[in-house]
């Protein structure tokens, strides 16, 4: 049954556990029930980590050594992190973003470093185009619409 099933409740924190799920899905090539004992991919991926699993053994063998085990890490541990047991615990959509556009504007200078040729783009969509009229993210360490400051997820990158 999904999340909102159990409260008959939809909000922007059920949207971060699905999302939360997808990125879970991708990081370990399992399917969102198979969490073997444990029911959920959800369930599984939290226990794994919480119990300080390694990362790595965790995730799909197709991408385990492509060469971006570091952005696979912060990928799996933000799918924990938008599945946690508690929707207060979950971060907003707004700030799963930034964590992903983080990562991703980490990439190109890491793959700029390492094959000593021009930078390019390995995940364009993620990134701001000029005339774009999506938002831009602001720095994590903002406030809320409220002007309350909110918890940082910057550790996960």
């Amino acid at each position: 049954m999904s999340k909102c099933g159990y409260t008959r409740k939809v909000d922007e924190k059920v949207d971060v556990y699905s999302f939360g799920v997808v990125l879970l899905e991708l990081t370990t090539g399992k399917a969102a029930n198979d969490g073997g004992e444990h029911g959920s991919l959800a369930d599984w991926a939290r226990h794994h980590y919480q119990s300080g699993g390694s990362i790595p053994d965790a995730t799909d063998q197709c991408i385990r050594y492509a060469g971006y085990s570091d952005e696979i890490e912060v990928v799996f541990r933000l799918g924990v992190m938008c599945t946690g047991a508690t929707p207060s615990s979950r971060p907003t959509m707004k700030d799963v973003l930034q964590i992903l556009v983080k990562c991703s504007e980490q990439t190109p200078q890491k793959c700029k470093a390492e094959s000593g040729q021009e930078e390019y783009e390995v995940a364009p969509l993620l990134l701001p185009h000029r005339g774009s009229r999506r938002k831009q993210p602001s720095n994590a360490k903002g406030a809320d619409n409220d002007g309350e400051e909110r918890s940082d997820f910057d550790t996960i990158v």
